[in-house]
């Protein structure tokens, strides 16, 4: 399939060594247009949507920031959130984010960890990222992880 024109930016500001070091697409060789249709298919799948899971991402890290750097207790989920300094641009090229991790514990003992980017390329674009990046989430494990499914 032929690349659309407009992609090319995108397709650029993905890569490893432009806007981050280790890029957004890990050793995923699909379209970054593909990567979003099937990540779309598993959270449907798992009855929710991109924006669905990232709202609640959101709220978990606002939960995190009344206490940054300190584990906060917040609907049977403990936060922690650390910030930096600086911003991380969008491969779409529409946003800055806060350089921001936060990290989450269930009281199950699962946990996982996000930063500020990753919650907009998914609610903006559906956008997990690619198979091997660092900061990749499993969509459907995110929304278990999330919503307890």
């Amino acid at each position: 399939m032929k690349q659309n024109p407009k992609d090319i930016p995108v397709v650029e500001s993905l890569r490893a060594g432009i806007l981050t070091r280790d890029g957004f697409m890990g050793e995923d060789t699909r379209p970054f247009t593909q990567i979003i249709m099937d990540d779309a298919a598993l959270l449907a799948s798992a009855g929710t949507t991109p924006e669905e899971v990232a709202d609640k991402m959101t709220e978990l890290t606002k939960a995190g920031l009344t206490a940054t750097g300190t584990p906060v207790d917040y609907q049977g989920f403990t936060v922690t959130v650390e910030e930096y300094m600086g911003k991380l641009g969008c491969p779409f090229r529409d946003h800055r984010a806060p350089k921001r991790n936060t990290e989450v514990v269930r009281k199950d003992g699962r946990q996982m960890a996000w930063t500020d980017l990753t919650i907009h390329l998914i609610k903006q674009h559906g956008f997990f990222q690619g198979k091997g990046s660092p900061y990749r989430l499993e969509p459907d494990r995110l929304a278990a992880f999330l919503f307890d499914k």
